[in-house]
């Protein structure tokens, strides 16, 4: 009597729709980029407001992240990613639909990233209940890798698409893929139902206002400002107050801050009812998993700011388009793979996964700092190289080990539990990359600008009028077509005119130069939170 062999999709089915759902999210974060001229063009609108629909997305992303995780504690976790991969796809078919930008930020923003979020965090959960030892972790390998490449796919298969056949139609492999995950993932044992919790749903209200307000709020500062509106807020042609008199970046947080503050009440007072929480806290008070948790978010914030920086200054300055610009960039993201997975075979598991951490981080710093060295007048695509190489190597080489460090500070009941708390952080570090590091760049260009702009001239100025021309030129960068934008520089004084593109040029690179520094500061803070790790993880039993 033999024993028959397991189906192949009842064994491999699992993995495989977790890798093709997590390279599918990657896919359609990744081409956004590559496409947005295209979309600029085809909607009427500005570059400024795409990429404000890729930080809302994150944004979505991190703040519904805890009610996605009550919800499965109601449901269970393959309903609700049944629901979710549905709703993605709804909102993706909506997005390559969009008629104008507002239902492109709806479709693509809210309803996507909605659907996205119990996508994120079910994966690393599924593979932990479904493999132990060595299947685990080379599980967690496999979708590091896919969002890789997905990411990959996205800036180079969905930008030739667009060129091609135009923007809407990149997004087509996406949907091809959505019914290849529901049929090999249809074998996933459902997990085990808390029928009787109900859902916080008012916590989950006051989490996503609470983070989504504040974090909305430090997205908007390169546009409004932090303090002194660099422009009202409009919305219907209504101006929205008080926007007129202060930015709308103050009030934004302070409201956030206060719902944030409201739901710290109120998960205090459910537990004291013993009533339904939104999110346990026990394992952010746990030290070794905190630390863990933000020297990953510091690190993600840090390598999404620096890839987004270099997606903006590499067309202005090196005249590549989208397409070229990410096969320009592509060096990182293969430095970044290969070692992940070299690293995953060969190191993890066998040295300190402290020494492992600091030599990534030391690499990761060492990158930026040959970044900073090759951002130069007479910079090429060569004298980038290595700092992309290095700086990927030292990222892949973390990225294999942090997870892992990270999650063994939890037990195997909390495993869930910490998906849901370690995901959403990495979106959270996503938008703030973006709009921190994004925002140096663009603030720092346009004060250079017009502050060699004014030398050039050798007229006086008064603190008013600079102010205000630095606030237009901001606008001017983060809506305006590179057409549009032409067209502005065309229209200055006469006087200025010879000297303009040496003007534009300085300024590019001195405001690269000083985001790229930004960023090695904070890269030195990651590696410092790192020596406050344990020798050990320490398994919370809370």
């Amino acid at each position: 009597m033999s024993d028959r062999p397991e189906p192949f999709l009842k064994t491999w089915g699992p993995p495989i729709g977790l890798c093709l759902t997590l390279f599918a999210v990657a896919y359609s974060v990744g081409a956004v980029p590559a496409i947005m001229p295209r979309i600029v063009r085809d909607l009427d609108s500005s570059v400024g407001y795409v990429q404000g629909a890729l930080v809302l997305l994150a944004l979505v992303k991190a703040s519904f992240a805890p009610t996605s995780e009550n919800l499965v504690r109601r449901y269970g976790r393959k309903p609700i990613y049944f629901v979710g991969l549905s709703l993605f796809s709804i909102g993706l078919v909506a997005t390559a639909l969009s008629p104008n930008m507002g239902m492109f930020v709806v479709s693509y923003s809210l309803l996507s990233g909605l659907g996205a979020t119990p996508l994120l965090g079910s994966p690393r959960d599924l593979v932990d209940r479904l493999y132990d030892d060595n299947a685990e972790k080379y599980g967690l390998l496999a979708l590091a890798i896919a969002s890789i490449l997905g990411g990959l796919a996205g800036s180079l298969l969905g930008g030739r698409i667009a060129s091609v056949w135009g923007w809407r139609w990149s997004l087509i492999p996406v949907l091809a893929i959505v019914p290849v995950i529901m049929w090999v993932l249809r074998s996933v044992p459902r997990d085990r139902l808390a029928p009787t919790t109900p859902i916080d749903w008012f916590g989950g209200l006051l989490s996503f206002l609470g983070f989504g307000l504040a974090l909305l709020g430090i997205s908007l500062v390169g546009e409004y400002g932090w303090w002194e509106p660099k422009q009202p807020l409009t919305v219907l042609d209504v101006v929205i107050p008080p926007s007129s008199i202060i930015s709308i970046v103050p009030p934004l947080i302070l409201v956030g801050v206060i719902c944030l503050g409201f739901y710290g009440f109120w998960r205090r007072l459910q537990a004291r009812r013993n009533e339904a929480a939104l999110l346990r806290a026990g394992l952010l008070r746990h030290r070794p998993f905190l630390l863990g948790l933000l020297t990953a978010t510091l690190h993600t914030l840090l390598s999404t700011g620096i890839q987004f920086n270099l997606y903006q200054f590499i067309p202005a300055y090196l005249g590549l388009n989208p397409f070229w610009t990410a096969i320009a960039l592509l060096p990182y993201s293969l430095a970044l793979l290969v070692v992940i997975i070299f690293a995953t075979f060969k190191i993890v598991g066998r040295y300190p996964y402290k020494l492992i951490l600091y030599t990534a981080l030391t690499l990761f710093c060492l990158g930026i700092l040959a970044l900073y060295r090759a951002i130069q007048p007479t910079m090429t695509l060569g004298s980038l190289l290595p700092a992309l190489i290095v700086m990927g190597s030292g990222s892949g080489l973390f990225l294999a080990q942090i997870g892992i460090a990270t999650f063994a500070n939890a037990s195997p009941q909390q495993r869930a539990e910490a998906s849901g708390i370690y995901t959403p952080f990495q979106n959270l570090g996503s938008a703030l990359g973006r709009a921190i590091l994004g925002t140096a760049l663009i603030a720092t260009a346009s004060i250079r600008i017009v502050d060699r702009a004014i030398a050039t001239l050798g007229e006086t100025v008064a603190p008013e009028q600079r102010q205000e021309a630095i606030a237009t030129l901001t606008r001017v960068i983060q809506t305006y077509t590179r057409t549009e934008r032409r067209d502005f520089f065309d229209h200055l004084p006469a006087a200025i005119q010879p000297s303009l593109n040496p003007i534009l040029n300085a300024a590019s690179i001195e405001a690269m130069q000083t985001a790229t520094l930004i960023a090695l500061g904070l890269s030195v803070l990651c590696l410092v939170s790192a020596f406050f790790l344990p020798r050990r993880p320490i398994v919370n039993r809370l």
